[in-house]
């Protein structure tokens, strides 16, 4: 097998109407995913089972950055749209991958995305541990760009 693999350092997420977009240290998860439904029926051969395909879920993806006012601020007002069923809260959106150099791996279009879940990693107060979030953004497609 030939070509080159994704070495990546930095992960960003751009979101139609932000003045710049958010930097991410980790992927936590990307998933795409088509459920099956089972099909079964008696013909004159017996009886038949087979696999169809089943209901799309939505695209995911899930991103871990530390915790700041501006980043959290920022997804909080996002995830909050979607919590209340705004229309305002599904955007186009950008999911880039790049390596140390800065260089962009890989750009995915994330359409009709939302901020889905927010999370804060357990703290303890007076720790000296750096709290990270983590956010899953879910689209209605994922476009290869």
């Amino acid at each position: 097998m030939t070509g080159q693999y994704v070495s990546a350092a930095r992960f960003l997420i751009t979101c139609e109407g932000w003045a710049a977009g958010l930097g991410f240290s980790e992927l936590a998860g990307f998933s795409s995913t088509v459920e099956h439904q089972e099909y079964s029926y008696n013909g004159k051969l017996g009886n038949i089972h087979t696999k169809q395909f089943g209901r799309p879920k939505p695209p995911s993806v899930t991103l871990k950055r530390a915790l700041d006012a501006t980043g959290f601020g920022q997804l909080f007002a996002w995830h909050a749209l979607a919590r209340v069923n705004s229309p305002l809260a599904k955007v186009p959106a950008t999911f880039t991958i790049m390596d140390a150099a800065g260089t962009v791996t890989a750009n995915v279009l994330l359409e009709n995305a939302w901020c889905a879940k927010l999370d804060l990693d357990p703290a303890t107060a007076g720790s000296s541990n750096v709290v990270m979030m983590k956010t899953t953004i879910e689209c209605d497609a994922v476009l290869l760009i």
